[in-house]
C-alpha cells in the first residue's frame, strides 16, 4: 500500500508599508491562501462609500493610522481610531468613510470556504465592485517621498 505524499504548506511574510496620499484611495495585496488575505487599505478621503455586503466573505478591519467611521445600512455609524476594528460577517451591509484629519491606514483580513468566488452586493442584490464610480472610486495620487509603515 502506498500513501501520496502531501505537498507542505508554505508560510510568507509580509511588511506593512505604503504611500501617503493627497487624494484617491489605494488597496495593496499583503499576503494571500487559498482561504485568506491581506491588504493595506489607504485613503486619502472617502472610503467604500457605497453600502455593500461580501456574501461569501467574512472580513475584519484594523485602523493602523487616523480614524474611520463605519456605517450599517441604516446609517449607523461606529467611529474607530487607532489599534481598533472591526469584524463584518459575510452578509452584512456596510461602507466607510475617513473621517479623520490625515490618511486613513486600514488592514484587512478577507476569509472564505475555498472555492466560494467573493460576491460583491447592494442592497438591491446586484453587484457592485470596488473600483468604480458608483463605489465613488477615486484613483490615488502618491505624495512623493512620505510613506507609511516598514521602511517609512
Amino acid at each position: 500500500m502506498t500513501t501520496e505524499a502531501k505537498p507542505t504548506p508554505k508560510t510568507s511574510t509580509f511588511s506593512i508599508s505604503g504611500p501617503y496620499l493627497s487624494e484617491g484611495r489605494l488597496n495593496i495585496d499583503l499576503a494571500q491562501t487559498d482561504l485568506m488575505w491581506l491588504s493595506l487599505k489607504v485613503n486619502a478621503e472617502g472610503g467604500e462609500n457605497a453600502v455593500h455586503a461580501h456574501t461569501n466573505e467574512d472580513h475584519a478591519f484594523v485602523v493602523l493610522e487616523g480614524e474611520v467611521t463605519f456605517f450599517d445600512e441604516n446609517g449607523d455609524g461606529k467611529i474607530l481610531n487607532q489599534y481598533e476594528g472591526i469584524l463584518i460577517p459575510k452578509g452584512a451591509y456596510y461602507r466607510y468613510l475617513n473621517t479623520g484629519e490625515r490618511n486613513l491606514f486600514l488592514l484587512r483580513i478577507g476569509a472564505q470556504k475555498e472555492g466560494s468566488g467573493e460576491t460583491r452586493i447592494k442592497p438591491d442584490g446586484s453587484s457592485i465592485p470596488g473600483h468604480t464610480k458608483e463605489n465613488h472610486h477615486v484613483d490615488p495620487v502618491a505624495i512623493d517621498g512620505k510613506f507609511f509603515g516598514f521602511g517609512a
